[in-house]
């Protein structure tokens, strides 16, 4: 089991919509973006097909849903660190 953090603190957005400023929190099966008023969105870790990382952001691409980017407000690195938590990889084998 991946043992890092499991809260990030981020801007994120769904297909066109405006960004959303909240914390991501992962736990065992999905990933939940929580922010500003009551945006919510439950990513299933399960539905994840590709996560990559480019240019300050990363981007889930989900079974039967929209894409979404992710952005950093925390510390350097939490990208790359929330890319690999995310990683649908990790989820098979459980790292």
């Amino acid at each position: 089991m991946h043992m890092g953090r499991r809260s990030y603190a981020i801007w994120w957005n769904e297909g066109n919509d405006p960004k959303r400023v909240g914390k991501l929190e992962i736990a065992p099966a999905r990933a939940l973006l929580s922010g500003n008023g009551s945006a919510r969105l439950a990513v299933v870790l399960a539905d994840i097909t590709a996560v990559e990382y480019r240019r300050g952001e990363v981007r889930i691409d989900r079974r039967r849903a929209t894409p979404v980017r992710i952005g950093s407000l925390d510390a350097p690195g939490t990208l790359l660190e929330l890319a690999h938590a995310l990683d649908p990889c990790c989820c098979w084998d459980g790292h």
